[in-house]
């Protein structure tokens, strides 16, 4: 799961001007670094960055982040410019139109039972559409939600169905570690838990403390294992540790 091209816990910064910063309305601790090229920003300013979807507000958190390795980088967003007054306004008004689109949902699926649970309503920058955001353990048919949306916001409506683990990577928290959830901040995929790399680990297969925020087996479980494999096979490199052998007895000189 993790990339091994460079040690883990580093903690070096490689330089140049990078910024972290809480990017559009994440309220997970989740900060994203951010290239700024010749500008000088500071805590508190408000920015524009380019990400995956396009343009979007970010808040710059902190002028000095701490990258832990050197692939960091890569992953940084680009600085497009500096936010404008009325482009802080416009993100504020869309704050208020996706709490409006969520109460609005929310009310029309206990409403009509659909089997769904709803995880967020998003509006991009450029207020082309909502992406309503939800999980589901059985089919469920949500074309009469998305069309009352449609025309209670006059706005295109998309829905997007994620799994439990996705649903939480995506609203965040904070583990039973005392950390921000690995799937909000660098775990970049999931991959398959089973209780036996618990049980190759020694650990106790109580399900109460091996089930994370998602109501799955957690995903450290998996990674440690592999992190575990991979120490022992170092260790076992050296082969079993063996005595010294005696050293010859001394010859009396003649």
């Amino acid at each position: 799961m993790s990339c091994g091209t460079c040690s883990i816990g580093t903690l070096t910064n490689p330089g140049g001007n990078y910024v972290g910063v809480r990017l559009a309305d994440a309220e997970d601790g989740k900060m994203t670094a951010v290239l700024a090229g010749e500008v000088q920003l500071k805590e508190g300013e408000r920015i524009i960055v380019d990400t995956d979807q396009g343009p979007e507000f970010a808040e710059v958190l902190t002028t000095d982040p701490l990258l832990a390795k050197p692939c960091s980088t890569k992953k940084a967003r680009r600085l497009l410019r500096l936010a404008s007054d009325s482009e802080y306004a416009d993100f504020v008004e869309r704050l208020e139109l996706q709490d409006r689109a969520f109460l609005f949902a929310a009310r029309r699926i206990a409403e009509t039972g659909l089997p769904l649970k709803l995880a967020k309503c998003a509006v991009g920058f450029d207020r082309r559409k909502i992406l309503v955001v939800y999980s589901s353990e059985e089919r469920a048919n949500v074309r009469d939600l998305l069309r009352e949306i449609s025309d209670e916001f006059h706005l295109r409506v998309e829905g997007k169905l994620v799994g439990v683990r996705d649903e939480t990577k995506m609203m965040g928290g904070i583990g039973p570690c005392g950390l921000t959830l690995c799937c909000s901040t660098w775990l970049r995929g999931f991959h398959p838990v089973t209780i036996k790399m618990a049980k190759l680990q020694g650990i106790t297969p109580n399900p109460a403390k091996l089930t994370g925020m998602c109501g799955r087996l957690k995903c450290c479980i998996a990674y440690e294992l592999e992190g575990g494999i991979e120490g022992a096979r170092r260790l076992g490199s050296r082969g079993p540790d063996k005595k010294p052998a005696p050293a010859p007895p001394l010859t009396p000189a003649s």
